[in-house]
């Protein structure tokens, strides 16, 4: 089983503030969407998962999803119309899911090529000569993705994209993110990869395989990414596991430090919005900022 956990430098930093012994001013989060893009492989479901580059400024070296924060523009793309919003707002706690949903739907397309969405015959967006073109300039800022979607006459399919998790970066991290963790099925015609940028490597695995290199010590990754994997490798195929995730409770969980009475420092995981809390939980194992602290020797 794999032993890491935080780094010192994060540890120190929260045990302070749990003792009172600091003063700290969490930083403001920013919206975020990321997506856990599902097909059926051979031996069962499969999800794609990238290994962000190590000179990221956050997550770096972390096996995560296609995902990013929302930007202003985002809520001016067309969607749908398939989904009930105001049902996906209340999902995530979102004064603007549309934002969310095209979020999620942006930065599928940005990071692996995955184009969620339809056109005006309600038929999944297919895959053209120019459409890489387009992705390149959409990433470069070249294009909008408004602009994109409106010049080849689709829009977002945000019944296609359903939110199961929510997860708020621990407080005494250095950049925060309020993420929203949406599921979908790779669209039939389409096909992700692997697009250099923000990952060094992508690949599909099997949930169970992706904990099992996880606890080996082979996949570094933060709590939700692991949380996520774990539901999802209670399903067999992405049928059922998009039908699980429709219907499960989303709460926005927030890891927090907490004083115990002994003087010791725990970990629970707290409901961001009400504080209340929702479980105990062990200390993270890996900081968002400062990745994963060194292997014990023996680990």
């Amino acid at each position: 089983m794999d032993e890491s956990r935080l780094p010192s430098r994060m540890r120190e930093r929260a045990e302070s503030i749990a003792r009172g012994e600091t003063v700290w001013t969490p930083p403001a989060v920013r919206d975020a969407a990321t997506v856990c893009l599902l097909r059926d492989g051979d031996s069962g479901l499969e999800v794609f998962l990238m290994r962000r580059t190590t000179s990221m400024a956050f997550a770096a070296g972390m096996h995560v999803y296609p995902g990013g924060a929302v930007e202003g523009s985002d809520s001016l793309v067309p969607v749908a119309g398939r989904a009930d919003l105001a049902v996906v707002a209340a999902r995530t706690s979102a004064v603007d899911p549309r934002a969310l949903v095209v979020a999620a739907a942006r930065e599928t397309f940005e990071e692996c090529g995955v184009l969620l969405a339809l056109d005006e015959h309600g038929a999944t967006a297919s895959v053209d000569a120019g459409l890489e073109a387009d992705r390149v300039a959409l990433v470069a800022g070249e294009v909008t993705f408004v602009e994109l979607l409106l010049r080849r006459g689709l829009r977002v399919d945000d019944a296609a994209i359903v939110p199961f998790a929510h997860w708020v970066t621990p407080e005494v991290e250095d950049r925060r993110y309020d993420t929203r963790f949406f599921m979908t099925a790779q669209p039939t015609g389409q096909e992700a990869r692997h697009v250099d940028g923000e990952a060094d490597r992508s690949a599909w695995w099997r949930p169970s395989d992706a904990l099992a290199a996880s606890d080996e010590g082979r996949l570094a990754m933060l709590p939700p990414t692991a949380a996520t994997l774990a539901f999802l490798a209670q399903h067999a195929d992405a049928a059922s596991a998009l039908a699980a995730a429709a219907e499960v409770e989303v709460a926005p969980i927030l890891p927090a430090p907490y004083l115990d009475r002994d003087g010791t420092v725990s970990w629970h995981l707290l409901h961001d919005r009400t504080r209340e809390v929702l479980r105990p939980g062990g200390e993270p194992a890996a900081s968002e900022t400062d990745g994963v602290a060194p292997r014990r020797p023996d680990s």
